[in-house]
Formats: C-alpha cells, sequence, structure tokens
C-alpha cells in the first residue's frame, strides 16, 4: 500500500487528533508534571524514562507517538471503524491519567489508588 502526505493532510490530521493532543500528550504530560512532586510515577515505563531522561524526554516521546500514529493512520483508516475507535481508546486514555494525576496534586491519592487497584 502507496500513501502519499501533503502538509494539507498533516494538518487535518492534527485536527482530527486534537483531543489525543489535550489529553493524551498535553493533559497528561503537563499532569504528570505537576503531580511529580506529590507522588510516585507508577507506569514503569514513564518511569524509566522520568528516572534516567528527564519530564522533557517524555514529551519528545509523546510527540513522536503523535508522528508514527500520523504514519500508520492511513493503514488503520483502512478498516471501517477502526479509526474512530482507535482515536477513542487513546483520547481516554488521556482523559484517565490526567484525571488520576490531577487527583494526585489536588487530593494526595490517584484515582487508581482510590479504586484500589495498587
Amino acid at each position: 500500500m502507496e500513501v502519499s502526505y501533503t502538509r494539507n493532510s498533516f494538518w487535518t490530521y492534527l485536527y482530527d487528533i486534537r483531543f489525543i493532543i489535550l489529553f493524551y500528550v498535553i493533559g497528561d504530560w503537563a499532569s504528570t508534571f505537576y503531580a511529580l512532586p506529590f507522588g510516585t510515577e507508577y507506569n514503569p515505563v514513564p518511569a524509566m524514562i522520568l528516572e534516567n531522561y528527564g519530564i522533557y524526554h517524555l514529551l519528545l516521546i509523546k510527540f513522536a507517538f503523535i508522528l508514527l500514529l500520523f504514519y500508520v493512520a492511513p493503514i488503520i483508516k483502512a478498516s471501517k471503524g477502526r479509526w474512530e475507535l482507535t482515536k477513542r481508546i487513546i483520547e481516554s486514555v488521556g482523559i484517565l491519567v490526567t484525571i488520576n494525576n490531577l487527583m494526585v496534586v489536588w487530593y494526595g491519592s490517584s484515582l487508581i489508588e482510590s479504586l484500589g487497584l495498587i
């Protein structure tokens, strides 16, 4: 499958994933940045990145994820409904981790702790 990209398609893609950018990239990163002094990162992958490289590398990895998603989006879009499902899953993860981090800042315990998952 050959896919050609244009500048216009990239801007259309960014608009299409605006809620992923808002919650998964900006919301999660900013809330992690503010929550770290109040708690511990329990996800082992971000914890390793934060420990070895710092908070800004986590943001770079999130940008790399957005570029990777742009590259594979045409393949995902080939299946009817799969693109919308993929977007909604990533958006939901972004919303949940942002809420979790904000609860750490505001209440001193996370959503995951409140639900008894850890």
